[in-house]
């Protein structure tokens, strides 16, 4: 494999548990707001709290992971666009030109 496309997996890999990590702090902080409330009056997954409330960092956060795993998902595919047109230009057919010669 290409070491671009290598390094390029490597942090889409990162970026992706980033966003795991930032989702599941999240929904563990949802579930956590939904036990202060009964149960005939829950909040839905949009009560993400006032701004520097700790649910809505957690869903900044979270979003801020989704946007970088996006980067990282089309910085790959732009490396391996690059590298296939990169192949296909390089890719040159040889054509070997036999001639006879009578003597």
């Amino acid at each position: 494999m290409h070491s671009d496309l290598a390094l390029r997996r490597r942090v889409l890999l990162v970026t992706y548990q980033r966003y795991l990590d930032a989702d599941r702090a999240w929904s563990a902080a949802l579930s956590e707001v939904k036990t202060w409330f009964p149960s005939s009056c829950q909040p839905g997954p949009s009560a993400i709290g006032n701004p520097g409330s700790m649910v809505r960092r957690l869903y900044e956060q979270r979003e801020h992971a989704l946007a970088q795993l996006e980067a990282a998902r089309q910085r790959l595919e732009t490396a391996k666009q690059r590298l296939a047109a990169k192949r296909q230009k390089t890719h040159v057919s040889r054509v070997v030109l036999l001639t006879y010669a009578s003597h």
